[in-house]
C-alpha cells in the first residue's frame, strides 16, 4: 500500500524593524510629545488663545512609520490639550510647526568570549560558529526630540517662543556564562512580555 501525503509551505516574512525597536521609538515620540505642557513656553502656548489651529507637519515630511506615528503623538497630545486643529491652513488663526531633530536609535554591546563567526572547512564549505559569551551587554537607547513654533495664520508673527522637547527610552539585555540571559527596560510593555523583557 502507497501512502501520499501533501500540504503546503509557509514563508515567512520578517519586517526591516524590530517589534522592540518599533516600541522604543514610539516611546521616546510619546514622551517627548507629553513634555510639551512641561516648559514654561509650552504651557505659555497651550494656556493662549490660539484659535482653530493647523500643524505645519514639513519637518515630519518621511514615509517611515516612525515618523507617522510621531506626528500623530504631536497631534494627540495638542487635541488632549485642547487645542483645536484643522486640516487646512486657510481654516486656521494659528500655525504651528512642528519639527523631529532626531528619531532613531543608538545601540552599544560588550562581549567577553568569543563573537560568531564563520570556520572555512576544506572541501566542505563554511561551519557558522555562534557567540560563546562568558558575559555580553546589549543596550538600546530611543530618543525623540522635537521643536514647536507658533505663529499668526495671517500675519505670520511668532505668538509665543518656539521651545523643544526631548523624549527617551532604552532596554538592555546581558547574557552570563553563555546560558543565563537577562534583560531590563523602562518600557510600559504587557504582561505577556514580561518573563521575556523583564
Amino acid at each position: 500500500m502507497n501512502l501520499t501525503a501533501c500540504g503546503t509551505d509557509w514563508e515567512n516574512t520578517r519586517p526591516k524593524v524590530t517589534g522592540l525597536e518599533q516600541v522604543l521609538i514610539s516611546t521616546a515620540a510619546d514622551r517627548a510629545s507629553n513634555k510639551f505642557g512641561e516648559s514654561e513656553d509650552g504651557r505659555a502656548i497651550l494656556g493662549s488663545q490660539l484659535g482653530k489651529s493647523y500643524i505645519d507637519s514639513k519637518g515630519f515630511d518621511s514615509e517611515e512609520d516612525r515618523y507617522t506615528y510621531a506626528l500623530h503623538s504631536v497631534r494627540r497630545y495638542m487635541v488632549d490639550a485642547g487645542v483645536t486643529l484643522v486640516d487646512n491652513a486657510n481654516e486656521a488663526d494659528t500655525i504651528i510647526e512642528v519639527a523631529a531633530g532626531a528619531l532613531s536609535i543608538d545601540n552599544t554591546g560588550f562581549l567577553l568570549g568569543l563573537p560568531a563567526m564563520g570556520m572555512p572547512i576544506p572541501f566542505a564549505g563554511q561551519l557558522d560558529m555562534p557567540e560563546i559569551a562568558l558575559y555580553a551587554s546589549d543596550k538600546n537607547r530611543s530618543i525623540a526630540k522635537f521643536s514647536v513654533s507658533v505663529r499668526d495664520a495671517k500675519t505670520g508673527a511668532s505668538k509665543s517662543h518656539s521651545f523643544t522637547t526631548i523624549g527617551t527610552a532604552w532596554a538592555e539585555t546581558w547574557t552570563v556564562l553563555l546560558l543565563f540571559e537577562f534583560s531590563s527596560n523602562d518600557l510600559e510593555m504587557p504582561e505577556i512580555y514580561t518573563s521575556a523583557t523583564d
